[in-house]
């Protein structure tokens, strides 16, 4: 796998502080299993035109289960379930950004990445 970006991704983005994928991620999804649709970016689908460019080429997740359960509270439309992943250097960078949430973090996957595959549905009380 080669363990570059996508080449339409604005320049410097990821941010040059954004650090390799490292442990435990949890992201809200609608589908059990997790599927390629759960992970589709912003930019991928052209939602959110106005946000920051490079934030709508990420996926946000989340490094706190009891956070990503918050958010889904807070916005049910994000999807039913939670999904945990262990990420590691080759599934590409996250950063801590901001969001509503204390751990919200943005991934930015290498082109090629199967963004689904690491990622199993699991119970709110794991």
């Amino acid at each position: 796998m080669c363990l570059a970006f996508p080449s339409d991704w604005p320049n410097g983005c990821p941010p040059e502080d954004a650090q390799d994928a490292n442990g435990t991620v949890f992201r809200i999804v609608k589908n059990d299993p997790p599927n390629d649709v759960d992970f589709i970016s912003h930019f991928e689908s052209g939602r959110l035109p106005k946000a920051p460019p490079c934030l709508r080429c990420g996926l946000s997740v989340f490094r706190e289960l009891k956070d990503a359960v918050h958010q889904r509270l807070l916005m049910p439309k994000l999807g039913r379930w939670i999904a945990k992943a262990t990420l590691e250097a080759v599934h590409g960078k996250t950063k801590l950004t901001q969001g509503q949430q204390p751990t919200h973090t943005t991934w930015w996957a290498y082109d090629g990445v199967q963004r689904a595959s690491p990622f199993t549905v699991v119970s709110e009380d794991n």
